[in-house]
Protein backbone atom coordinates (compact mmCIF):
# COMPACT_ATOMS: atom_id res chain seq x y z
CA UNK A 1 0.00 0.00 0.00
CA UNK A 2 0.99 2.98 -0.90
CA UNK A 3 1.37 6.12 1.43
CA UNK A 4 2.67 9.94 0.69
CA UNK A 5 5.33 11.96 3.32
CA UNK A 6 6.56 14.91 3.08
CA UNK A 7 8.22 17.72 4.98
CA UNK A 8 5.48 20.31 5.70
CA UNK A 9 6.26 23.97 5.64
CA UNK A 10 4.99 25.78 8.57
CA UNK A 11 3.28 28.65 7.43
CA UNK A 12 1.37 25.85 5.01
CA UNK A 13 0.49 23.72 7.94
CA UNK A 14 -1.34 26.87 9.14
CA UNK A 15 -3.13 27.48 5.97
CA UNK A 16 -4.10 23.80 5.90
CA UNK A 17 -5.12 24.18 9.64
CA UNK A 18 -7.64 26.89 8.99
CA UNK A 19 -8.28 24.99 5.54
CA UNK A 20 -9.80 22.45 7.55
CA UNK A 21 -12.55 24.67 9.03
CA UNK A 22 -13.25 26.41 5.97
CA UNK A 23 -13.94 23.34 4.08
CA UNK A 24 -16.16 21.92 6.52
CA UNK A 25 -18.11 25.32 6.15
CA UNK A 26 -17.99 24.86 2.23
CA UNK A 27 -19.32 21.20 3.14
CA UNK A 28 -22.34 22.37 5.10
CA UNK A 29 -23.30 25.28 2.67
CA UNK A 30 -24.93 25.56 -0.27
CA UNK A 31 -15.70 5.70 -15.61
CA UNK A 32 -12.08 6.04 -16.71
CA UNK A 33 -13.15 6.12 -20.48
CA UNK A 34 -12.39 9.37 -21.81
CA UNK A 35 -15.86 12.09 -21.86
CA UNK A 36 -16.54 12.82 -25.29
CA UNK A 37 -19.95 11.73 -26.15
CA UNK A 38 -20.95 9.73 -28.89
CA UNK A 39 -24.46 11.30 -29.25
CA UNK A 40 -24.93 14.02 -31.36
CA UNK A 41 -22.71 17.59 -30.73
CA UNK A 42 -22.58 17.04 -27.02
CA UNK A 43 -18.90 17.80 -25.58
CA UNK A 44 -19.34 17.72 -21.49
CA UNK A 45 -22.56 16.16 -20.96
CA UNK A 46 -22.02 16.15 -16.81
CA UNK A 47 -19.93 16.88 -13.58
CA UNK A 48 -16.44 15.68 -14.95
CA UNK A 49 -17.74 14.97 -18.54
CA UNK A 50 -19.14 11.70 -18.37
CA UNK A 51 -20.86 9.08 -16.08
CA UNK A 52 -18.03 7.80 -14.30
CA UNK A 53 -16.34 11.49 -13.91
CA UNK A 54 -12.99 10.24 -15.68
CA UNK A 55 -12.45 14.35 -16.11
CA UNK A 56 -10.82 14.14 -19.31
CA UNK A 57 -12.19 14.58 -23.13
CA UNK A 58 -10.30 13.53 -26.15
CA UNK A 59 -9.40 17.11 -27.04
CA UNK A 60 -9.15 20.89 -25.62
CA UNK A 61 -7.00 23.71 -25.86
CA UNK A 62 -3.97 23.70 -24.30
CA UNK A 63 -2.62 26.62 -22.13
CA UNK A 64 -1.81 28.74 -21.86
CA UNK A 65 -5.21 30.70 -21.98
CA UNK A 66 -7.03 33.80 -22.20
CA UNK A 67 -10.23 34.86 -21.72
CA UNK A 68 -13.03 34.38 -24.31
CA UNK A 69 -15.68 35.67 -22.33
CA UNK A 70 -17.76 36.48 -19.11
CA UNK A 71 -21.55 35.62 -18.23
CA UNK A 72 -22.64 36.83 -15.62
CA UNK A 73 -26.36 35.70 -14.48
CA UNK A 74 -29.03 38.16 -13.13
CA UNK A 75 -28.86 37.53 -9.92
CA UNK A 76 -27.01 35.00 -7.41
CA UNK A 77 -24.15 32.30 -8.43
CA UNK A 78 -23.81 29.76 -10.95
CA UNK A 79 -22.96 25.95 -11.26
CA UNK A 80 -20.96 24.10 -13.13
CA UNK A 81 -21.40 24.01 -17.27
CA UNK A 82 -22.57 21.58 -19.93
CA UNK A 83 -21.87 21.89 -23.67
CA UNK A 84 -22.44 21.09 -26.46
CA UNK A 85 -20.87 22.08 -30.09
CA UNK A 86 -22.70 25.29 -29.62
CA UNK A 87 -23.78 26.32 -26.39
CA UNK A 88 -22.69 26.31 -22.84
CA UNK A 89 -25.92 25.75 -20.39
CA UNK A 90 -25.64 26.53 -16.36
CA UNK A 91 -27.72 26.63 -13.92
CA UNK A 92 -28.75 30.19 -11.69
CA UNK A 93 -30.41 30.78 -8.70
CA UNK A 94 -33.33 32.31 -10.56
CA UNK A 95 -32.63 30.82 -13.84
CA UNK A 96 -30.82 28.12 -16.52
CA UNK A 97 -28.93 30.15 -19.01
CA UNK A 98 -28.10 28.83 -22.28
CA UNK A 99 -24.78 30.79 -23.64
CA UNK A 100 -23.25 30.73 -27.47
CA UNK A 101 -20.02 28.66 -26.73
CA UNK A 102 -18.63 31.37 -29.67
CA UNK A 103 -19.62 34.66 -28.61
CA UNK A 104 -21.11 34.36 -24.75
CA UNK A 105 -23.82 36.44 -25.44
CA UNK A 106 -27.11 35.23 -24.20
CA UNK A 107 -28.86 32.11 -26.02
CA UNK A 108 -32.05 31.58 -23.84
CA UNK A 109 -33.08 31.87 -19.98
CA UNK A 110 -35.78 28.93 -18.38
CA UNK A 111 -37.33 30.65 -15.01
CA UNK A 112 -36.68 28.64 -12.67
CA UNK A 113 -37.93 28.62 -8.88
CA UNK A 114 -34.79 28.70 -6.31
CA UNK A 115 -32.98 25.94 -4.63
CA UNK A 116 -29.57 25.31 -4.14
CA UNK A 117 -27.41 25.71 -7.27
CA UNK A 118 -26.21 22.64 -8.78
CA UNK A 119 -24.10 21.20 -12.41
CA UNK A 120 -27.07 19.76 -14.54
CA UNK A 121 -26.60 16.78 -17.00
CA UNK A 122 -27.75 16.18 -21.12
CA UNK A 123 -29.30 13.02 -21.78
CA UNK A 124 -30.69 11.61 -24.95
CA UNK A 125 -33.93 10.24 -25.85
CA UNK A 126 -34.00 9.22 -29.29
CA UNK A 127 -32.66 12.39 -31.33
CA UNK A 128 -33.82 14.42 -28.59
CA UNK A 129 -31.28 16.38 -26.51
CA UNK A 130 -32.90 16.71 -22.91
CA UNK A 131 -31.23 18.99 -20.33
CA UNK A 132 -31.64 18.02 -16.43
CA UNK A 133 -31.16 19.85 -13.60
CA UNK A 134 -32.86 20.36 -9.96
CA UNK A 135 -35.12 22.87 -8.85
CA UNK A 136 -36.22 24.59 -5.67
CA UNK A 137 -37.66 24.50 -3.36
CA UNK A 138 -38.59 28.26 -3.68
CA UNK A 139 -36.34 30.64 -1.28
CA UNK A 140 -38.10 30.73 1.79
CA UNK A 141 -39.73 27.36 1.87
CA UNK A 142 -37.67 25.21 4.05
CA UNK A 143 -36.25 22.16 2.59
CA UNK A 144 -35.87 18.98 4.97
CA UNK A 145 -38.86 18.18 6.09
CA UNK A 146 -40.78 16.62 3.07
CA UNK A 147 -44.60 16.68 3.18
CA UNK A 148 -47.03 15.96 0.51
CA UNK A 149 -48.13 19.13 -2.06
CA UNK A 150 -50.64 18.98 -4.37
CA UNK A 151 -49.01 20.04 -7.44
CA UNK A 152 -45.62 19.62 -8.37
CA UNK A 153 -44.13 22.87 -8.88
CA UNK A 154 -45.94 24.86 -7.64
CA UNK A 155 -44.81 27.28 -4.23
CA UNK A 156 -46.41 24.62 -1.82
CA UNK A 157 -43.62 22.06 -2.33
CA UNK A 158 -40.96 21.51 0.24
CA UNK A 159 -38.19 19.67 -1.55
CA UNK A 160 -36.99 19.60 -5.22
CA UNK A 161 -37.42 18.58 -8.23
CA UNK A 162 -35.55 16.76 -10.83
CA UNK A 163 -37.05 19.16 -14.16
CA UNK A 164 -36.04 17.41 -18.02
CA UNK A 165 -36.14 20.21 -21.00
CA UNK A 166 -36.07 19.93 -24.18
CA UNK A 167 -32.89 21.60 -25.18
CA UNK A 168 -34.01 22.06 -29.14
CA UNK A 169 -37.00 24.40 -28.18
CA UNK A 170 -36.50 24.56 -24.28
CA UNK A 171 -40.48 23.07 -23.82
CA UNK A 172 -40.64 21.26 -20.53
CA UNK A 173 -41.04 17.19 -21.11
CA UNK A 174 -41.52 16.60 -16.98
CA UNK A 175 -40.95 17.42 -13.74
CA UNK A 176 -40.21 14.67 -10.67
CA UNK A 177 -40.46 15.36 -7.39
CA UNK A 178 -38.11 14.22 -4.68
CA UNK A 179 -38.36 13.81 -0.90
CA UNK A 180 -36.00 16.31 0.13
CA UNK A 181 -33.85 19.37 -1.21
CA UNK A 182 -31.37 17.87 -3.35
CA UNK A 183 -27.80 19.80 -4.04
CA UNK A 184 -25.95 16.95 -5.54
CA UNK A 185 -26.25 17.57 -9.02
CA UNK A 186 -27.39 15.48 -12.01
CA UNK A 187 -25.31 12.50 -13.13
CA UNK A 188 -26.87 10.63 -16.61
CA UNK A 189 -25.78 6.99 -17.98
CA UNK A 190 -27.75 5.50 -20.88
CA UNK A 191 -31.71 6.13 -19.98
CA UNK A 192 -31.59 6.74 -16.67
CA UNK A 193 -30.79 9.91 -14.84
CA UNK A 194 -29.47 9.71 -10.64
CA UNK A 195 -29.43 12.33 -7.94
CA UNK A 196 -29.42 12.10 -4.14
CA UNK A 197 -31.25 14.38 -1.62
CA UNK A 198 -30.00 15.77 1.78
CA UNK A 199 -32.16 13.35 3.79
CA UNK A 200 -30.11 10.23 2.08
CA UNK A 201 -32.42 9.38 -0.59
CA UNK A 202 -31.06 7.96 -4.20
CA UNK A 203 -33.20 8.19 -6.76
CA UNK A 204 -32.90 6.40 -11.09
CA UNK A 205 -35.38 8.43 -13.06
CA UNK A 206 -36.16 7.59 -16.70
CA UNK A 207 -35.01 10.24 -18.77
CA UNK A 208 -37.68 9.55 -21.26
CA UNK A 209 -40.63 9.81 -18.90
CA UNK A 210 -39.62 10.86 -15.58
CA UNK A 211 -40.99 7.95 -14.00
CA UNK A 212 -39.36 6.48 -10.88
CA UNK A 213 -37.46 3.51 -11.67
CA UNK A 214 -35.54 3.28 -7.64
CA UNK A 215 -35.13 5.02 -4.74
CA UNK A 216 -32.66 4.03 -2.30
CA UNK A 217 -31.07 4.92 1.07
CA UNK A 218 -27.50 6.38 1.62
CA UNK A 219 -26.49 7.08 5.52
CA UNK A 220 -27.00 10.98 4.53
CA UNK A 221 -27.06 13.87 2.67
CA UNK A 222 -25.54 13.54 -0.90
CA UNK A 223 -23.45 16.61 -1.45
CA UNK A 224 -22.04 15.47 -5.13
CA UNK A 225 -23.67 13.85 -8.06
CA UNK A 226 -22.93 10.06 -8.25
CA UNK A 227 -20.78 7.72 -10.63
CA UNK A 228 -22.14 5.23 -12.67
CA UNK A 229 -19.83 2.51 -14.26
CA UNK A 230 -19.66 -0.77 -14.76
CA UNK A 231 -23.36 -1.38 -14.15
CA UNK A 232 -23.39 -0.02 -10.71
CA UNK A 233 -24.11 3.81 -8.94
CA UNK A 234 -21.41 4.75 -6.68
CA UNK A 235 -22.80 7.61 -3.95
CA UNK A 236 -20.88 9.64 -1.55
CA UNK A 237 -23.22 10.42 1.47
CA UNK A 238 -22.21 12.08 5.23
CA UNK A 239 -24.47 11.94 8.51
CA UNK A 240 -23.05 14.55 10.98
CA UNK A 241 -25.07 13.07 13.76
CA UNK A 242 -23.65 9.81 13.50
CA UNK A 243 -19.88 10.97 12.82
CA UNK A 244 -20.55 9.11 9.45
CA UNK A 245 -18.85 8.98 5.91
CA UNK A 246 -20.20 6.53 3.48
CA UNK A 247 -19.65 5.34 0.19
CA UNK A 248 -22.52 3.21 -1.13
CA UNK A 249 -22.71 0.98 -4.45
CA UNK A 250 -25.83 -0.08 -5.80
CA UNK A 251 -27.34 -1.88 -8.88
CA UNK A 252 -27.50 0.65 -11.73
CA UNK A 253 -30.66 -0.85 -13.02
CA UNK A 254 -32.59 -2.19 -9.69
CA UNK A 255 -31.22 0.09 -7.02
CA UNK A 256 -30.09 -3.47 -4.86
CA UNK A 257 -27.54 -2.41 -2.47
CA UNK A 258 -23.91 -4.04 -3.63
CA UNK A 259 -21.94 -3.26 -1.12
CA UNK A 260 -20.65 -0.03 1.79
CA UNK A 261 -17.86 1.17 2.77
CA UNK A 262 -17.17 3.92 5.69
CA UNK A 263 -13.77 5.71 6.22
CA UNK A 264 -12.14 5.20 9.68
CA UNK A 265 -13.66 7.32 12.41
CA UNK A 266 -12.95 11.28 12.08
CA UNK A 267 -13.08 11.16 8.44
CA UNK A 268 -16.72 13.22 8.19
CA UNK A 269 -15.84 14.03 4.72
CA UNK A 270 -15.78 12.28 1.10
CA UNK A 271 -14.70 13.71 -1.87
CA UNK A 272 -17.04 13.11 -5.21
CA UNK A 273 -16.15 9.86 -6.53
CA UNK A 274 -14.65 8.76 -9.46
CA UNK A 275 -14.86 5.48 -11.28
CA UNK A 276 -13.89 3.33 -13.69
CA UNK A 277 -11.96 -0.12 -15.10
CA UNK A 278 -13.63 -2.02 -11.98
CA UNK A 279 -12.57 0.41 -9.36
CA UNK A 280 -13.81 3.75 -7.49
CA UNK A 281 -11.36 6.76 -6.23
CA UNK A 282 -12.51 8.81 -3.49
CA UNK A 283 -10.52 11.13 -1.19
CA UNK A 284 -11.75 11.49 2.69
CA UNK A 285 -11.47 13.54 5.80
CA UNK A 286 -8.57 11.19 6.86
CA UNK A 287 -6.41 12.68 4.20
CA UNK A 288 -6.38 9.07 2.71
CA UNK A 289 -6.93 9.04 -1.28
CA UNK A 290 -8.36 5.47 -1.50
CA UNK A 291 -8.65 3.11 -4.22
CA UNK A 292 -12.17 0.63 -3.80
CA UNK A 293 -13.27 -2.32 -5.88
CA UNK A 294 -16.20 -1.52 -7.66
CA UNK A 295 -17.15 -5.30 -7.29
CA UNK A 296 -17.00 -5.85 -3.49
CA UNK A 297 -15.68 -2.31 -1.90
CA UNK A 298 -12.74 -4.14 -0.28
CA UNK A 299 -9.29 -1.77 -0.01
CA UNK A 300 -7.26 -2.25 -2.96
CA UNK A 301 -4.47 0.82 -2.05
CA UNK A 302 -4.64 4.00 0.06
CA UNK A 303 -1.99 7.01 0.03
CA UNK A 304 -1.68 9.74 1.91
CA UNK A 305 -2.04 13.38 1.25
CA UNK A 306 -1.17 16.71 3.08
CA UNK A 307 -4.83 17.46 4.25
CA UNK A 308 -8.60 16.39 3.31
CA UNK A 309 -10.65 16.81 0.46
CA UNK A 310 -13.75 19.03 -0.07
CA UNK A 311 -16.76 17.36 -1.20
CA UNK A 312 -17.34 19.11 -4.11
CA UNK A 313 -14.21 18.10 -5.79
CA UNK A 314 -13.45 15.11 -7.79
CA UNK A 315 -10.49 13.02 -8.96
CA UNK A 316 -9.55 13.01 -12.72
CA UNK A 317 -9.39 8.96 -13.32
CA UNK A 318 -8.26 7.55 -16.55
CA UNK A 319 -6.60 4.59 -17.44
CA UNK A 320 -2.99 4.46 -15.61
CA UNK A 321 -3.24 7.66 -13.81
CA UNK A 322 -5.40 9.46 -10.82
CA UNK A 323 -4.96 12.99 -10.69
CA UNK A 324 -6.14 14.64 -7.59
CA UNK A 325 -6.55 17.87 -5.57
CA UNK A 326 -6.83 17.95 -1.53
CA UNK A 327 -8.39 21.24 -0.08
CA UNK A 328 -5.54 22.89 0.87
CA UNK A 329 -4.05 22.93 -2.75
CA UNK A 330 -1.84 19.90 -3.22
CA UNK A 331 -2.12 18.52 -6.32
CA UNK A 332 -1.42 14.36 -6.84
CA UNK A 333 -0.81 12.31 -9.89
CA UNK A 334 -1.54 8.74 -8.39
CA UNK A 335 -0.79 4.71 -10.29
CA UNK A 336 -4.66 3.59 -9.34
CA UNK A 337 -3.23 -0.07 -9.62
CA UNK A 338 -1.73 0.44 -6.58
CA UNK A 339 -1.81 4.34 -5.01
CA UNK A 340 2.03 4.76 -5.92
CA UNK A 341 2.30 8.37 -5.85
CA UNK A 342 4.54 9.96 -9.07
CA UNK A 343 4.44 13.40 -8.06
CA UNK A 344 2.23 15.90 -6.21
CA UNK A 345 2.75 19.97 -6.24
CA UNK A 346 1.33 21.96 -3.62
CA UNK A 347 0.03 25.10 -4.95
CA UNK A 348 -0.79 27.02 -1.68
CA UNK A 349 -4.62 28.01 -2.60
CA UNK A 350 -7.30 25.80 -1.65
CA UNK A 351 -9.09 24.14 -3.82
CA UNK A 352 -12.95 23.85 -2.56
CA UNK A 353 -14.94 24.25 -5.74
CA UNK A 354 -13.03 22.70 -8.63
CA UNK A 355 -11.58 18.97 -9.41
CA UNK A 356 -8.75 18.78 -12.10
CA UNK A 357 -9.50 17.70 -15.56
CA UNK A 358 -7.01 16.70 -17.94
CA UNK A 359 -6.22 18.34 -21.08
CA UNK A 360 -3.53 16.39 -23.18
CA UNK A 361 -0.14 16.98 -21.69
CA UNK A 362 -1.50 18.86 -18.73
CA UNK A 363 -3.65 18.57 -15.41
CA UNK A 364 -5.62 21.59 -15.13
CA UNK A 365 -8.08 22.97 -11.83
CA UNK A 366 -8.99 25.69 -10.60
CA UNK A 367 -8.06 27.82 -7.47
CA UNK A 368 -9.73 29.18 -4.63
CA UNK A 369 -8.14 32.57 -5.51
CA UNK A 370 -9.07 32.87 -8.92
CA UNK A 371 -6.55 31.39 -10.42
CA UNK A 372 -6.68 29.01 -13.30
CA UNK A 373 -3.41 26.91 -13.08
CA UNK A 374 -2.12 23.95 -15.56
CA UNK A 375 0.44 21.46 -14.76
CA UNK A 376 2.49 19.37 -16.75
CA UNK A 377 0.72 15.71 -16.62
CA UNK A 378 4.77 13.90 -16.65
CA UNK A 379 6.16 16.08 -14.03
CA UNK A 380 3.99 17.99 -12.37
CA UNK A 381 5.53 21.30 -12.64
CA UNK A 382 3.69 24.23 -12.91
CA UNK A 383 3.21 25.47 -16.31
CA UNK A 384 0.57 28.03 -16.75
CA UNK A 385 -1.23 30.34 -14.75
CA UNK A 386 -3.71 33.16 -14.93
CA UNK A 387 -4.13 36.13 -12.55
CA UNK A 388 -6.30 36.29 -9.62
CA UNK A 389 -9.39 37.40 -9.50
CA UNK A 390 -12.18 37.75 -6.73
CA UNK A 391 -13.83 34.20 -6.41
CA UNK A 392 -13.11 30.99 -5.76
CA UNK A 393 -13.17 28.90 -9.75
CA UNK A 394 -15.21 26.10 -9.73
CA UNK A 395 -16.07 23.14 -11.63
CA UNK A 396 -14.38 23.00 -15.27
CA UNK A 397 -16.19 21.51 -18.47
CA UNK A 398 -14.00 21.17 -21.85
CA UNK A 399 -14.53 21.33 -25.26
CA UNK A 400 -12.88 21.37 -28.53
CA UNK A 401 -13.01 24.79 -28.70
CA UNK A 402 -12.71 26.30 -24.83
CA UNK A 403 -12.88 25.61 -21.17
CA UNK A 404 -15.32 26.65 -19.23
CA UNK A 405 -15.30 27.22 -15.31
CA UNK A 406 -17.88 29.18 -12.81
CA UNK A 407 -16.69 31.63 -10.87
CA UNK A 408 -17.69 31.99 -7.28
CA UNK A 409 -17.95 35.48 -5.12
CA UNK A 410 -20.35 38.80 -5.46
CA UNK A 411 -19.08 38.82 -9.00
CA UNK A 412 -19.99 35.27 -9.95
CA UNK A 413 -19.56 34.31 -12.97
CA UNK A 414 -19.35 31.68 -16.17
CA UNK A 415 -16.09 32.15 -17.43
CA UNK A 416 -14.71 30.58 -20.81
CA UNK A 417 -11.08 30.38 -21.27
CA UNK A 418 -9.94 29.98 -24.73
CA UNK A 419 -6.25 28.87 -26.11
CA UNK A 420 -3.28 31.73 -25.99
CA UNK A 421 -1.11 31.67 -29.07
CA UNK A 422 1.06 34.83 -27.74
CA UNK A 423 0.95 33.72 -24.11
CA UNK A 424 4.37 31.98 -23.16
CA UNK A 425 4.87 28.68 -20.84
CA UNK A 426 6.57 28.60 -17.42
CA UNK A 427 7.99 25.68 -15.79
CA UNK A 428 7.65 25.67 -11.96
CA UNK A 429 8.32 22.59 -9.91
CA UNK A 430 6.27 21.99 -6.21
CA UNK A 431 7.93 23.79 -3.53
CA UNK A 432 7.87 20.60 -1.67
CA UNK A 433 10.44 19.22 -4.33
CA UNK A 434 14.11 19.62 -2.53
CA UNK A 435 16.75 21.36 -4.58
CA UNK A 436 20.31 19.57 -3.09
CA UNK A 437 22.58 22.97 -3.47
CA UNK A 438 19.56 25.49 -2.50
CA UNK A 439 18.97 22.92 0.89
CA UNK A 440 23.31 22.98 1.58
CA UNK A 441 22.82 26.66 1.36
CA UNK A 442 19.71 27.18 3.35
CA UNK A 443 20.86 24.91 6.58
CA UNK A 444 24.61 27.20 6.52
CA UNK A 445 22.30 29.78 6.76
CA UNK A 446 20.39 28.54 9.53
CA UNK A 447 23.32 26.93 11.20
CA UNK A 448 24.92 30.75 11.47
CA UNK A 449 21.74 32.23 12.44
CA UNK A 450 21.10 29.97 15.58
CA UNK A 451 25.30 30.28 16.39
CA UNK A 452 24.99 33.83 16.24
CA UNK A 453 21.18 33.69 18.62
CA UNK A 454 22.98 31.50 20.92
CA UNK A 455 26.87 31.82 21.40
CA UNK A 456 26.49 35.85 21.53
CA UNK A 457 24.42 36.15 24.16
CA UNK A 458 26.56 33.35 25.93
CA UNK A 459 29.65 35.14 25.77
CA UNK A 460 28.09 38.44 27.13
CA UNK A 461 27.18 36.73 30.03
CA UNK A 462 30.30 34.26 30.68
CA UNK A 463 32.22 37.30 32.64
CA UNK A 464 29.50 37.40 35.04
CA UNK A 465 29.28 33.74 35.88
CA UNK A 466 33.08 33.89 36.32
CA UNK A 467 34.72 29.97 36.05
CA UNK A 468 31.99 28.22 35.60
CA UNK A 469 31.84 29.48 31.64
CA UNK A 470 34.57 27.01 31.18
CA UNK A 471 35.75 26.55 27.24
CA UNK A 472 34.98 22.94 28.22
CA UNK A 473 32.01 23.69 29.41
CA UNK A 474 32.84 21.32 32.55
CA UNK A 475 31.51 22.50 36.38
CA UNK A 476 33.49 22.01 39.43
CA UNK A 477 31.63 20.69 42.54
CA UNK A 478 32.25 22.58 45.79
CA UNK A 479 34.04 20.70 48.76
Amino acid sequence: MARLFHHIDPVRALARAACVALVAACALAPGAALAHEQAGDVEWSQFQGGPGHPGAILEAPAPPYRERWRFRPSAGGISGAVLTGELAVAVGRDAVYGIDVASGEQAFEIPRQGGPISTPALGTVGDRLVLLYLEGPPRGVPGQSPSPSPEAGTGGTRASELVAVDLADRSELWRARLDATSRSGVSVAEDLAYVGDDLGGVYAFSVDTGALVWKAEAVGRVDSPPAVADGRVYVAARNLDQRRAQVLALDARSGERRWTFSPAGGALVVSALSAGDGAVVLGAGDQLVRGLSGEDGSLRWHALALNLFSPASAPAYQPGNVYIADAAGGLYRLNPADGRRDWDHQTNALIVQSSPVVVGPYVVVGLGDGRLAAFDATSGDLVYESGMAPGPIGPLALSHEVLVAPTGGSQAALVAYEHDPEGVLVRVASPTIPVPASLVGWFALAAAIVGVAVLVPFRLLAPRFGPAFTREGSVEAEP
